[in-house]
């Protein structure tokens, strides 16, 4: 039953929510333009949503529930959808015979209810949630039943598994079905076209499928953050590898060795997205790592990488030297090919020579000259060095240095006339000075060719529609030397909350951070008298650079990342 505009008043009043000459003003503008008094109290922001819940909740006598405590069966999302769920803010959590339990962030909106009656055909019961907790449930319940129902694919799939076997127990005969043919089922191809595509749709960077002892482990890392999206059964892992084998073009009878593929996708938006595949055996079976490769996404500028104003003065002027070597470090994941890529297009012109060598292109760039490594066919790193060099080129970028023999011939072209860019998996930059030299070059080689070395991190922007600020005290402002870094820092730094926009992690999107050592004639100096990397770091900070910790806590300080991310990715200095 509805509560009177009395008892909504009351308890308003009761709970001190608003003050009597408030809610008087609100009634005044209730009165001139008409509607709810709750939409007017929001609009004239007298109280905030979740208090207006709340008011609801008991002036109703309905339940208030928190959906972040819910997992919304698939098959209930089908009753409703998700643009109907996202313009009235609604969502079905339950159903009982014809009877749908509606969570709901405005009871009284009538109109919703009757047509989702007639839409679903089902008499309605209503619950409160929270619009935050509700917007969120949305995102989070609809992505996850994107593109095709994970729990119909699985029961088309165990029907016809069950019978296949009725089939072959009936004739007492050999299975007449191969590899190709399984990996070619209906349910099979809708499950990998499942997970290809939420995993567009998450923005996610890399895809694991990986066989536990009993059970199929599907995770997502979005955002440099590895997180499960499902387990299934066992039964499921070799017609799903053998599916992924078939769209990347690789053995599908080959279950000993790893195999490196890739495969394209067109999505509903006409967008192009690469995958690029890698098969490894495991003690549990073949695991499948995607990495996808949006095509779409345009050259980074190097203005936009998050290089701080003097690191990026000192690259800049590094980039427009006529030769040299400039390496970009870290691990996996960190982000080296964007940069390599950024520094290209900065140096790019018509009257220059661009080749680059990678393994495999990950991206296919107009007007640059890219060369594919194909060692199953004798184009390695080195062969296809000797040649690029014979074309003359005035910038070659190697995709990355593996062997001693490729870093050679790097540093011999950085010597010879060539500005070279390439990667190094090294985690500081003096530490590749060390790597360089375990590789075999001799230090005079490296204090003649390298003229900068970029170490680099990714961490996870801190979402700027839910952020939390906080006072830092005095002894963290110390331990992370935060007036030093930024001598006119508050101390008010966030930290991540959890809304709709960033799907209740808190984070949304990534931000680099760097150290750009420049070999000054210090550091050079140290290299040619075998210093440690220790003394090769501390001469370099003592020239102007900035460590990655240090880059990390300047990050926080803008608001773009959170302190527990410098701790997470950074080693203190």
């Amino acid at each position: 039953m509805l509560p009177t505009q009395q008892t909504f008043k009351e308890i308003l009043l009761r709970d001190r929510l608003v003050s009597l000459e408030d809610l008087d003003r609100a009634l005044e503008e209730q009165e001139r333009s008409g509607g709810e008094l709750s939409r007017i109290l929001l609009k004239l922001k007298l109280i905030t949503e979740d208090q207006l819940s709340v008011v609801l909740s008991e002036a109703l006598q309905l339940p208030l529930i928190n959906l972040n405590f819910f997992r919304i069966d698939p098959l209930l999302l089908k009753l409703i959808p998700k643009e109907t769920a996202e313009k009235c803010l609604v969502l079905p959590i339950s159903k009982l015979n014809d009877q749908l339990t509606l969570a709901m962030v405005d009871p009284l909106d009538i109109l919703t209810i009757d047509n989702i009656k007639a839409m679903t055909s089902m008499s309605v019961s209503v619950v409160l949630a929270r619009p935050k907790e509700m917007r969120a449930a949305i995102e989070r319940s609809y992505v996850r039943s994107n593109s095709a129902d994970l729990e119909e694919i699985f029961h088309d799939i165990k029907e016809s598994r069950e019978a296949e076997k009725f089939e072959l127990v009936k004739e007492n005969a050999q299975p007449k079905r191969g590899i190709e043919d399984v990996s070619q089922d209906a349910p099979i191809v809708a499950l990998t076209n499942t997970i290809i595509h939420q995993a567009v749709a998450a923005k996610a960077s890399d895809v694991f499928i990986e066989p536990m002892e009993n059970c199929l482990r599907i995770r997502y890392r979005v955002d440099g953050y590895i997180r499960e999206i499902d387990r299934m059964s066992k039964s499921l892992h070799f017609p799903l590898i053998s599916r992924v084998k078939v769209i990347s073009s690789l053995d599908i009878a080959e279950h000993r060795l790893p195999q490196d593929g890739r495969f394209r996708i067109t999505t509903k938006e006409h967008q192009e997205v690469d995958f690029r595949v890698n098969v490894l055996p495991t003690a549990m079976g073949e695991k499948i790592v995607l990495r996808v490769l949006d095509k779409n996404q345009e050259m980074a500028n190097i203005d936009k990488l998050g290089f701080e104003p003097d690191a990026l003065s000192r690259l800049k002027n590094c980039c427009g030297r006529p030769h040299g070597l400039i390496l970009a470090c870290g691990p996996t994941g960190s982000g080296k090919t964007t940069t390599l890529y950024a520094i290209l297009k900065y140096v790019d012109s018509p009257g220059k020579n661009i080749v680059t060598v990678e393994d495999p292109v990950e991206f296919q760039i107009k007007d640059f000259n890219q060369v594919n490594i194909r060692s199953e066919f004798g184009l390695s790193f080195p062969a296809a060095l000797r040649s690029i060099l014979r074309q003359d080129p005035d910038v070659i970028l190697i995709g990355e240095i593996r062997d001693s023999e490729t870093m050679d011939i790097a540093v011999k072209a950085a010597l010879t006339g060539h500005l070279v860019v390439s990667s190094l998996h090294t985690t500081t930059a003096a530490g590749s000075i060390t790597r360089m030299l375990n590789m075999g070059v001799e230090p005079f080689l490296i204090t003649s060719s390298v003229v900068a070395i970029v170490a680099q991190r990714l961490v996870r922007r801190v979402c700027q529609h839910c952020r939390e600020a906080h006072t830092l005290s005095e002894e963290l402002m110390k331990e992370f030397r935060v007036k030093e870094l930024v001598p006119n820092h508050d101390g008010k730094f966030y930290r991540p909350k959890g809304c709709e926009q960033c799907l209740n992690t808190g984070y949304k999107g990534r931000v680099g951070i760097t150290e750009t050592l420049v070999l000054s004639s210090k550091v050079k100096e140290l290299i040619l008298s075998s210093a440690s990397e220790a003394q090769v770091k501390a001469a370099a900070r003592a020239g102007g650079m900035k460590t990655m910790r240090e880059d990390a806590v300047i990050k926080a300080s803008q608001g773009l990342t959170t302190l527990e991310e410098v701790i997470r990715l950074t080693a203190p200095d």
